[in-house]
């Protein structure tokens, strides 16, 4: 399977997304707008649905809540929802952890962990892969000012689940490909100048861009 992950469109065009060959599965990461209406929303998903196979998208902090319920209403979202595909469970938690700035999204570090509680675990020989807007702490998470902002419970959650990937964004500055124990994490950056493609095979191969 090869993926496309993008993340923190902010509005912006999808336009030097659409021409990848061999994408299987789009996975968008939140903040498709800035807080901008479904009719914005919907110019940034569309074209990408009708680019490639299949696409599915958590909502971040900057969007709204009625994108949010046309997401669901297209069958597009993973926010606290899972779906299998080809021996891969895909599970989604959107929205950030709370920011200074009062975004449309975002709730209390306490309700982050109740959102992950309804992860499914994977049977034998399933991977999982998360989707979260927020990134763990310590993880893809590095503002401009060195300060780590990531979510502890999702760091935990991490240590205590080992899903096989987590695909976060939020956090402009912190691309970045690490891991936390055996989980890759990954942070594409903002699209659409950076992205993710992760190809799984026997393994798993993620390559920023």
């Amino acid at each position: 399977m090869k993926i496309l992950a993008v993340t923190d469109l902010h509005g912006g065009s999808v336009e030097d997304l659409l021409g990848f060959n061999g994408i299987d599965l789009v996975l968008v990461l939140g903040d498709i707008t800035t807080g901008g209406s479904i009719e914005e929303t919907m110019i940034r998903i569309n074209p990408l649905r009708e680019a490639y196979q299949a696409l599915y998208a958590i909502p971040g902090n900057w969007d709204r809540k009625d994108s949010c319920q046309w997401l669901i209403s297209e069958g597009l979202s993973l926010d606290c929802r899972s779906i299998r595909i080809e021996g891969i469970i895909l599970y989604g938690v959107g929205g950030s952890v709370t920011t200074p700035f009062s975004t449309p999204n975002e709730f209390a570090e306490e309700e982050f962990g109740q959102k992950l509680a309804g992860c499914p675990e994977p049977e034998k020989g399933e991977r999982l892969i998360l989707l979260s807007h927020t990134p763990p702490r310590g993880a893809g998470d590095k503002t401009a000012l060195g300060m780590h902002v990531g979510s502890e419970n999702l760091k935990r959650f991490i240590k205590e689940m080992a899903p096989d990937l987590v695909l976060c964004g939020h956090i402009h500055e912190g691309r970045d490909k690490t891991m936390i124990g055996k989980t890759i994490i990954v942070n594409p950056g903002p699209a659409p100048r950076h992205y993710a493609i992760v190809k799984i095979t026997d393994g798993i191969t993620v390559t920023l861009y």
